[in-house]
């Protein structure tokens, strides 16, 4: 059985869509797709992508978790928005015991406040990312690396990296 038969999505998706007075035809052409596609995801002939159901549910101003009728757990992310941010993670890395330490150096002609932070981390492969992302960086700006290119070293370091931090302090 899959997943969205247990969860009886197209059902959901049906009664939500004759809820709200859409036919089925032009709920297709709202989320660009063809009659058949769509019906096929109502009736339970096929599974809707995540793509389709979060464009559904935007398209009737109606939650995940209301459609499903279940909680659904946002994408994990570790987003820094504020320096707010990068101080609790800093303070956090601190309180696990890796040692940060840091200094800050002001320049009046150019009114400019630079810190810079030290961070003693005991595993090589992890303590020579830094000067890896550096350089790619640097391949990038210069283009001696594409976009796509980049992205797949990231993708492949972030996995490399998806450890625990507790394992290495």
């Amino acid at each position: 059985m899959r997943l969205s038969e247990y969860l009886e999505v197209g059902k959901k998706m049906k009664t939500a869509r004759t809820n709200a007075g859409i036919s089925q035809r032009d709920m297709a052409i709202k989320l660009a797709l063809s009659n058949s596609s769509y019906s096929n995801y109502e009736n339970g002939y096929s599974e809707p992508p995540a793509e389709i159901i979060v464009k559904f549910c935007d398209v009737l101003n109606i939650t995940m978790e209301n459609l499903l009728e279940l909680k659904v757990a946002a994408p994990k992310t570790a987003t820094v928005r504020t320096f707010a941010d990068l101080l609790s993670i800093l303070i956090d890395l601190d309180r696990r015991g890796l040692s940060i330490k840091g200094n800050t150096t002001y320049s009046q002609q150019d009114n400019q406040l630079m810190a810079h932070l030290s961070l003693d981390i005991k595993n090589a492969q992890i303590a020579t990312f830094i000067p890896d992302w550096n350089k790619v960086n640097e391949e990038l700006a210069s283009g001696l690396m594409d976009e796509d290119e980049y992205q797949v070293w990231l993708e492949d370091t972030l996995k490399l990296f998806n450890v625990p931090i507790d394992d290495y302090i």
